[in-house]
């Protein structure tokens, strides 16, 4: 049997494996925990692209635009859907007495809450990022998630009543929970009217369809089909088991969700011209930091109070152009630098003209008087 020093040598498995220039090191560490991580994390998979197909039609998002303008319409008056809202209002009152399933859709309602699931979704983009060394990630998160200010405003303008406190509500909206009315009684100590649509049921389907979108291709079907499908379903019905949203405002917000996820699925976010924002590509940590402290000062706006928010609105896009102007004068210095650098480097590798020692000097040729002298 032939021994270790006189084995032929052959060339490691992790010798070829790079992270752009950084080798993996064959170690422990990676052999216990990155071997196993290679049937979901391929080794290769250094250049993020999103896991969507691009929408082949428009008429999807119409005909759902279009079932949202019906809910709202039949919502805006005593219709028969606000009184089968109001009947399922009444029967979560009596149905939600049971404790344990009072906890139990507590905790489903949270997979609808932007707090919650936007920041697993913001993880799980800093990571694409650090993978992928680039920006377009992030980029891809905050433009979707900004969408959602649209959908705040909207339940504003619409001014729904909540249906936290249905009894009170009665008193001052017989009618039922109406569009336009602004009672804040139906809230509690929520001030504002803001029911319709459920934020929650777009937060479902817009942040899980983003999840899917980053690390789909490293998922099997059936997890991404369960974080496609469960929490809208699991928002759903914890919603209206709890009373925080009446039956219609769930589709409407599902409906909404849909038409943005699919709207992010037609930008190729791998190949979308950067502007400016080429200054940061390929994308260093400090980079992605920064990025990422923008991105929880936008996230955490709608959250303040109305003066604060102005004010950290009004903050944050500033900051932000500071650093891009910054970023971008940093690039062209250093690229003046690189091109001295360069020729520099060429004027003293050229090789200097070679001269003949030996050889004899040519002899001058006399200048002959010209003929006008003669």
């Amino acid at each position: 049997m032939p021994s270790e020093s006189s084995r032929p040598a052959t060339a490691r498995r992790s010798a070829g494996i790079t992270d752009r220039g950084v080798t993996v090191g064959d170690n422990a560490v990676v052999s216990q925990i990155i071997t196993p991580l290679r049937r979901y994390i391929p080794v290769g998979w250094f250049d993020w692209e999103p896991f969507a197909k691009r929408p082949k039609s428009w008429w999807p998002d119409i005909f759902m635009f279009l079932g949202f303008l019906a809910l709202a319409f039949f919502v805006s008056y005593p219709s028969w859907l606000v009184r089968l809202d109001w009947e399922v209002r009444l029967w979560a009152v009596d149905a939600n007495d049971v404790e344990w399933l009072w906890d139990l859709a507590k905790a489903g309602a949270e997979l609808g809450q932007a707090r919650t699931v936007a920041t697993v979704t913001l993880f799980i983009a800093i990571w694409c990022a650090l993978r992928s060394r680039s920006i377009r990630p992030l980029l891809m998160y905050v433009i979707s998630f900004i969408t959602l200010a649209s959908i705040l405003g909207m339940k504003h303008l619409l001014g729904r009543p909540l249906s936290q406190h249905p009894f009170a509500l009665e008193k001052v909206s017989p009618e039922g929970p109406l569009l336009f009315t602004y009672h804040p009684e139906g809230g509690g100590g929520i001030p504002d009217a803001t029911a319709f649509p459920s934020g929650h049921a777009v937060n479902s389907i817009l942040l899980f369809g983003l999840i899917v979108m980053l690390i789909g291709g490293v998922l099997p079907a059936w997890a991404r089909w369960t974080l496609l499908l469960a929490p809208p379903v699991i928002v759903l019905c914890s919603q209206v088991f709890l009373g925080q949203h009446w039956l219609s405002d769930e589709p409407a917000g599902f409906l909404l969700g849909l038409i943005i996820i699919r709207s992010a699925k037609r930008v190729a976010w791998h190949r979308i011209p950067l502007g400016p924002l080429k200054v940061f590509d390929p994308a260093t940590r400090r980079t992605i930091l920064i990025s990422t402290l923008l991105i929880v000062g936008v996230m955490i706006t709608p959250t303040l109070h109305l003066i604060p928010a102005l004010i950290s609105a009004a903050v944050l896009p500033t900051l932000g152009l500071i650093w891009l102007w910054l970023s971008i004068k940093a690039a062209e210095r250093h690229g003046i630098q690189e091109a001295a650098a360069l020729e520099a480097a060429l004027e003293a590798s050229a090789p200097a003209p070679m001269i003949d020692a030996g050889a004899e000097a040519e002899p001058e040729i006399p200048i002959q008087p010209s003929d006008s002298r003669r």
